[in-house]
């Protein structure tokens, strides 16, 4: 048999959940059932210790057997394992969602059963639905402050440019219709002078 026919990723997620829920009656090996009891124990760890290397010298210190990059690959599975708010994939699960809706779509089908399959379909449009909005976050501008300077007719304002979002569009277009000014030749050449 083949060492990637033997991965744990390529295992049905229902041998997956056999193993978790009645270890005595697993399907799996016992590499694929050590590699399992590694990767949710590293998991827990992820959980309460997100940094990488910390996380990571739990995981050898528990297993001191396994080399650093056995270590890593379980650390990867690991941390795709554990979702955080911070590390969410939305794509990933999306895409997820909607091929699994489509799977039941098929047998729903196949089956004949069109209470099922339209109640899958309702469910497969409201998961295509939009995607969630990314809020701005405050803390990425919250050190620098970065200033526009207009100069109207001699009159100097500084323009913050966290205060363009809060602006009316009809006031954005008053500002830099004031801003911009025609220049002829003559001045452009003055300003290449100096």
């Amino acid at each position: 048999m083949s060492n990637s026919a033997l991965a744990l990723e390529n295992q049905s997620w229902e041998l997956v959940k056999t193993a978790i829920i009645d270890p005595e009656n697993s399907m799996l090996t016992e590499e694929q059932t050590a590699l399992l009891c590694r990767v949710t124990s590293l998991a827990r760890v992820v959980d309460r210790h997100p940094l990488g290397k910390a996380a990571l010298a739990i995981h050898r210190s528990k297993y001191p057997e396994i080399s650093r990059r056995t270590a890593c690959r379980d650390l990867q599975m690991a941390m795709e394992l554990n979702v955080t708010y911070i590390t969410f994939n939305y794509e990933f699960w999306h895409n997820w969602v909607i091929n699994t809706l489509v799977e039941q779509i098929e047998a729903a089908k196949a089956r004949g059963d069109l209470k099922a399959w339209a109640a899958g379909a309702g469910n497969l449009i409201k998961a295509i639905g939009e995607k969630v909005v990314e809020e701005k976050d405050p803390r990425l501008v919250e050190k620098h402050t970065f200033l526009i300077q207009i100069n109207h007719h001699g009159s100097i304002r500084n323009l913050d440019t966290r205060a363009i979002n809060d602006i009316p569009p009809e006031e954005l277009k008053a500002i830099s219709d004031a801003i911009y000014t025609e220049i002829t030749e003559e001045d452009a050449e003055e300003m290449f002078k100096t």
